[in-house]
Formats: structure tokens, sequence, C-alpha cells
């Protein structure tokens, strides 16, 4: 019974493989790009958070935070991102979290397999208004949603870079920022700060 569960699984996996590689174009990369996988980020928001598309927004700003002239992202849409990053040649892979707690009411946070970090401080980054006005540009952004934010709410941004082969390159940081009046963008200058870790890191020889 254990093979046959082992043997289905492998099977399962083989098909879901076939099926990245079939649906989901390779990019071609250029010589001397890094290119980073984004992973839809996950969120948990309240029954009460009436933006319904937070990922896609997250994501958006995530892809102009990270802009730079040796770094592509690419967006990985499938239910296997390691497997769809090798196939579009990722050299790294980008996961996040958003967490909202309402009110600044007290709750743990639930595990997401490699984001369980230490919490860290916000420093001010000077990009942060660039990349929200730039992320803005677009229909959907996490400057857009933040009007859904409330005075006193505590936003949780969780994130963590692995290289393409799963090796662990930021291990996982939680950073929060409380919005201090209703619709304060506090979720911005965590996703600018993230990205200035990640750009910073990335760049060392």
């Amino acid at each position: 019974m254990y093979r046959s569960l082992i043997t289905t699984i492998a099977i399962i996996g083989a098909f879901a493989a076939a099926s990245i590689a079939q649906t989901i174009p390779v990019p071609e990369k250029k010589e001397g790009i890094t290119r980073i996988g984004i992973v839809s980020p996950l969120a948990e928001m309240g029954k009460d958070f009436n933006y319904a598309d937070t990922p896609l927004a997250v994501r958006n700003t995530l892809e102009v935070a990270l802009a730079d002239e040796k770094v592509e992202t690419i967006f990985l849409e499938s239910a296997l991102p390691e497997k769809e990053a090798k196939m579009k040649k990722c050299d790294y892979v980008f996961y996040s979290r958003v967490i909202r707690k309402k009110g600044g009411g007290f709750g743990g946070l639930g595990s997401m397999g490699m984001l369980t970090g230490a919490a860290v401080m916000i420093p001010g980054v000077g990009l942060a208004g660039a990349i929200a006005g730039a992320a803005a540009s677009t229909a959907i952004s996490a400057a857009s949603m933040s009007g859904g934010f409330k005075s006193k709410d505590e936003i949780t941004y969780e994130y963590s870079l692995t290289a393409a082969d799963g090796t662990a390159v930021i291990p996982a940081t939680v950073t929060k920022q409380k919005a201090k009046k209703n619709g304060d963008d506090v979720l911005t200058p965590q996703i600018s700060a993230a990205a200035v870790v990640v750009l910073e890191k990335i760049k060392k020889p």
C-alpha cells in the first residue's frame, strides 16, 4: 500500500510537471541577467477586508520594487513553483505572505513552510515613495489596496529567497508596521525594504 501511494504521488508529479512544460512558455533569458521568479504571495487579510486581489497587488508592487538593470522578474503561476522556476531558468525564487491583524489585536502567525522567522523593524527606505508611485500606475498595487487598511491595523510581511536548487539565500524574514490612520499604506515600505535586501544580496560576489 505504501509503495502504491508513492507510485501514485510520483505519477501525479510527473503529469503536473508535463502540464507546466506544455502550458507555460519559457521566456528567453538574456546573457548577464539575473532572473527572479516571484511565487504568488499568500494573503491572510481577514473576512472584513474588501480588497479581493491582494496577491496580485503585492506581486505587481514586487515587480516594480525589484526592477534593476541586471535583474528581471517573472511570475510563477503553477502549483509547482520550484519546477516552474527551473523550466523558466530562474536563478532565484521569492516567496512571501501578507497578514493583516485587525485593530492591533493579538494572534499567532500560521505556518508557511520556510516563512517562519523573527520579526525585524522596517528602516526608512527612500525608494518606498517612488515604488508606490510607479506601482500605482498599474491597475492593482499595494498602494491601491491600502484604502482597506484601518487605523491600528497591523500589517505583517513575510518573505524569503532561495536559489533555484532550493538552497536558502535569504532566510525567512518577518516585518511589521501599524497603520496610523485609515488608508495608511504600511505595506509598500515593507515590500520596498525587502526588495532592497534581495537586490543587495544577489549582487554580492
